[in-house]
């Protein structure tokens, strides 16, 4: 008999309700089971053995309302797979023996971690080791997540207009934490105060980011747990990058002067100060780059501001662009599912800051300076999730004063349209 675990998971607000169940059996038959309220350890006990009394177990439990939660298998396995840790694997790939840089990836790994444990009120935490984020319950599959969105869209205008109470925020919320188990609070009632803070709808489309970064770094982890138990693992190339810091003094000063160019006083980020400069390349968005972007031409240097946990996932597998049901952000996306820069050096700095997130909560953060490759831009009439360029057009540049915007934003909606170049640390 093949060894098998299945959690599910019971989330009723108005019974004061937010457990899970896990059942497991060995090879040998044995069953048992783990239960409690989600973030606790629970409590175990061996109900006996035997096929019949397992799928007993789970059609009781499902009958009283249970949703089984898909989880990746947790790896074990033989030490090899030490080889494919997220945080060894930058270290030794992007550091190189550069021990600024190791420091650095350190540093950021640590951002991470501290991240997540604020955006989830320190119910979360992430595995420095692995780099990966998950739910009490583990790490939950991509179909959940994305089913986690559509929810979290459709609670959006309930939870801005303060309606904790009615069937139409009560349903998906239980339904959304049956998807992405979470604690929650232990009085009744936990319900009103769980999405109510101005940021939090902000925060769990984070999370939900960070979690779906997380699955191809688990999967990676299992395959190589299967590899090591075969003999056949090789210790996996994660990361494509190439950096060092720059002791070029003309390149800083360049930076510095296009940084002041593009400094406006009054963005909330202004008082920040360029501190390191470190040169990137990133391989694969590099060879794209020059096969495609060239091509398109009508290259401008511009600023792409982003949040210090990001870094890791986009040293690791570039930019993306959001998928079309991505993250609730509070300001939203003016201009479609792309990529965005701005000449404006503190308008991309607010957003590596913080500022969105309610204020400046950053002392140390990062953009990165990149090659885009505009081609023929559109400027646009209008705003609004789904707005693209038309036909004949590779770019939008909504130009502040004129375009529906205060300040640029250049939008590209390929990646090989993107050339990242620097990464710039900013400092009080």
């Amino acid at each position: 008999m093949t060894a098998q675990t299945l959690m599910y998971v019971l989330t009723d607000a108005n019974a004061n309700n937010n457990k899970f169940w896990e059942i497991s059996r060995d090879e040998t038959g044995r069953v048992s089971t783990r239960n409690g309220r989600v973030g606790t350890a629970g409590q175990h006990r061996v109900l006996g053995a035997g096929d019949a009394l397992f799928h007993a177990k789970i059609r009781e439990k499902e009958r009283k309302g249970y949703k089984r939660v898909e989880v990746l298998g947790q790896p074990s396995g033989p030490g090899g797979v030490d080889k494919a840790e997220l945080i060894g694997a930058a270290e030794a790939q992007i550091g190189r023996g550069d021990p600024v840089i190791s420091a650095l990836v350190r540093q950021l790994a640590e951002i991470n971690r501290h991240q997540i444990i604020a955006a989830s009120g320190g119910q979360m935490s992430v595995d420095l080791a692995t780099g990966i984020v998950s739910t009490p319950v583990g790490v939950v599959t991509l179909s959940n997540i994305r089913r986690a969105r559509d929810l979290l869209i459709r609670i959006e205008p309930l939870v801005r207009s303060g309606d904790f109470d009615s069937p139409d925020f009560l349903t998906p919320l239980e339904e959304y934490l049956m998807l992405v188990p979470q604690k929650v609070g232990t009085r009744r009632g936990w319900h009103r105060d769980f999405l109510a803070a101005t940021d939090a709808l902000a925060r769990q489309g984070t999370f939900l980011d960070q979690l779906e970064g997380s699955i191809e770094i688990a999967e990676d982890r299992l395959r190589k747990t299967r590899e090591s138990e075969t003999g056949s693992a090789e210790a996996p190339r994660l990361f494509d990058v190439s950096m060092r810091v720059s002791e070029d003094p003309g390149l800083r000063a360049r930076i510095l002067a296009f940084f002041q160019a593009g400094r406006h006083a009054k963005h909330a980020s202004s008082n920040l100060r360029v501190a390191r400069i470190f040169e990137v390349t990133l391989g694969d968005m590099d060879r794209q780059y020059r096969e495609d972007g060239l091509k398109v031409g009508g290259v401008k240097e511009l600023w792409h501001g982003t949040r210090a946990h990001n870094l890791l996932s986009i040293l690791r597998s570039g930019l993306i662009v959001p998928p079309e049901n991505g993250s609730i952000h509070v300001t939203g996306r003016m201009f479609g599912n792309g990529v965005y820069f701005s000449d404006q050096s503190t308008k991309s700095l607010n957003y590596a800051a913080g500022y969105w997130d309610g204020k400046v909560s950053e002392e140390r953060c990062f953009m990165f300076l990149a090659d885009v490759a505009m081609g023929r831009p559109w400027h646009p009439d209008r705003t609004g999730a789904s707005v693209k360029p038309p036909a004949g057009y590779d770019s939008v540049f909504a130009r502040g004063g004129q375009d529906r915007v205060l300040n640029n934003e250049m939008i590209v909606y390929r990646t090989s349209q993107v050339n990242l170049k620097y990464l710039v640390e900013f400092e009080k």
